[in-house]
């Protein structure tokens, strides 16, 4: 999803460039217009701007004056420059802002969907895969495991606390963080590997994960990476090189929460995986650090809607703690059971199942003399089989097995306690499955009723609804797709088509009333626009359909 910015002074212009933009079917567009560059900059205070097409002289403030103050806001912005005159010195000022193109008006609206296509391709192609991973590797390899996990550990399990200690650790392992100022939390979860992955690829590919994140807000900010319990977790403090003196952390929480969506879809199109990502509060103190990572975690683990690519930003007031997994001895049972937790939470059904029954071949022999320790077992197992119970609001559902998980000396032996946990896992990952495609259904139903309502209006868009439901452009989108088996565009494409027949057929209405009240606001593209959907005209598609007094048409196609 990429935003586009369009500002011309000349009402008809504008609204030509706004018109073939929003109808490129082939890109996925959120596009944004202002008759002024000081309109376009409120556009710019509220939103992320990737692609800046504008003329040159309007107005007071010029467009290439314009162009200086977006690249200091998106200095990735790709800056299309529109002109009425072949000006040298217009020219040599755009060529040494580094623009992509300088088009010379009028221009025709395949010039301007040939030049979009190139600027996405460009952007698409600015960040290569074997870069990122060349860089992966070198790190890997440069990596300070040692100290830095025991750093990390520490950090996240709430056992520094002095801020001395803090910043000797920080100044040892040389990471670009000062102790004395509030951090932001960001917290990531691949939420499915391949299948043949191992330890070293998903390590090597957190580091390229790492690596996009870096490339997308080191410019706006410190920022640090740490891998703990399969989450990804990099703490933010503001820049300090003087590019961004007046940016507090509010203003860099906006920043990173503009972003998130263009990592994502990074982390998508080029590592082929799919991530979840959530944003704390900014102001977060380092006494405060553990507390809120646990609470992050078990938000993610909770998800909305889709389980997959979620994006959440600021929402954490509701999270809980989680739970210490208890003493550090049997710990390798420990972290077996640990492992199993994680891929119930992930919803990793067949991975799960698979974990389990190793577990139980594994510790079997080890326990079977040892009362306590299967004591200790059942226990950490009742209590990861509650906890994902009660995240989920489903113990209604399953009171019948509840008994199981309160009582050990209802198992006869250690073999009828696996059974009884495996078929009770398979209850749960088949009732949160119903449950997700549940939500995700009364969802997109709600949105697809607020599109038959309101598409005809001029203020209706992608971006209208996106707000409407309080999520981001790109989830909707996916969302919406997942259930309906049909694009957003698609379907308001649909809608238009329909309305527009319906309207053509009403007497004595003309073609130019027709186009308005669908949003048309050039005639003639509505025309090409129906004819490319429909096969005909709308004038010929009135002509043959035209209902005549006291009868109806036929018939017409689509």
């Amino acid at each position: 999803m990429n935003n586009v910015l369009v500002v011309d002074d000349e009402p008809i212009i504008l609204e030509a460039l706004y018109n073939t933009l929003t109808r490129m079917e082939d890109h996925e567009l959120i596009v944004w217009k202002a008759p002024s560059a000081d309109e376009a900059i409120e556009i710019m205070k509220s939103s992320r701007i990737d692609i800046l097409m504008t003329d040159v002289r309007m107005p007071g403030m010029s467009g290439l004056e314009l162009v200086g103050l977006v690249r200091k806001q998106w200095e990735r912005c790709k800056i299309i420059i529109l002109s009425g005159y072949s000006d040298y010195e217009y020219l040599q000022t755009a060529l040494q802002q580094n623009v992509f193109d300088y088009l010379l008006k009028p221009v025709d609206e395949e010039v301007i969907v040939e030049t979009i296509t190139r600027v996405i391709t460009e952007i698409e192609s600015n960040m290569h895969v074997q870069e990122l991973m060349t860089k992966a590797e070198s790190q890997l390899q440069r990596a300070q495991s040692l100290l830095h996990r025991d750093f990390s550990e520490k950090l996240f399990a709430g056992e520094l606390y002095a801020e001395g200690t803090i910043a000797e650790s920080l100044e040892m392992l040389k990471l670009p963080l000062r102790c004395d100022l509030d951090v932001i939390v960001v917290v990531g979860r691949t939420d499915r590997w391949p299948r043949d992955y191992l330890l070293k690829e998903k390590l090597l590919m957190h580091y390229a994960i790492h690596n996009i994140v870096k490339e997308y807000l080191s410019s706006a900010c410190r920022i640090v990476t740490f891998i703990e319990n399969g989450y990804m977790v990099w703490l933010i403090q503001g820049a300090e090189d003087g590019s961004r003196e007046d940016q507090d952390l509010i203003t860099l929480h906006w920043y990173i929460g503009e972003m998130l969506e263009k990592i994502q879809q990074s982390i998508r199109d080029y590592l082929k995986l799919p991530v979840s990502l959530l944003l704390s509060k900014p102001n977060i103190g380092w006494p405060s650090i553990a507390n809120t990572f646990k609470e992050m975690c078990a938000w993610l683990q909770r998800g909305i809607g889709l389980d997959e690519e979620i994006i959440f930003i600021e929402r954490i007031d509701e999270m809980k703690p989680s739970h210490d997994s208890g003493e550090q001895s049997f710990a390798d049972i420990k972290r077996s059971m640990s492992h199993l937790q994680n891929l119930l939470e992930s919803g990793n059904e067949d991975a799960f199942m698979q974990e389990f029954a190793d577990f139980f071949r594994a510790v079997q022999e080890f326990v079977f003399l040892e009362y306590t320790l299967q004591l200790e077992i059942y226990a950490n197992l009742s209590w990861m089989f509650l906890t994902y119970i009660n995240n989920r609001k489903i113990s209604p559902f399953i009171e019948e097995d509840l008994a199981y998980l309160s009582n050990y000396g209802l198992f006869a032996n250690w073999s009828e306690m696996e059974a009884c946990f495996l078929r009770l896992a398979a209850r749960l990952f088949s009732l949160v499955q119903g449950e997700n495609k549940s939500q995700k259904q009364e969802i997109v139903d709600k949105i697809d009723a607020y599109i038959v309502e309101s598409f005809s209006s001029e203020y209706f868009s992608l971006t209208h609804l996106a707000k409407t439901f309080q999520l981001s452009t790109s989830y909707l989108s996916r969302l919406y797709h997942s259930e309906k088996g049909i694009s957003l565009t698609e379907r308001m494409k649909q809608l238009r088509m329909t309305r527009a027949k319906e309207l053509l057929l009403i007497e004595n209405k003309k073609i130019q009333e027709v186009a308005l009240e669908l949003g048309f606001y050039n005639v003639p593209y509505f025309s090409k626009f129906f004819k490319k959907n429909i096969g005909i005209t709308p004038q010929e598609f009135k002509q043959k359909y035209a209902m005549a007094p006291g009868g109806g048409p036929s018939g017409h196609g689509q």
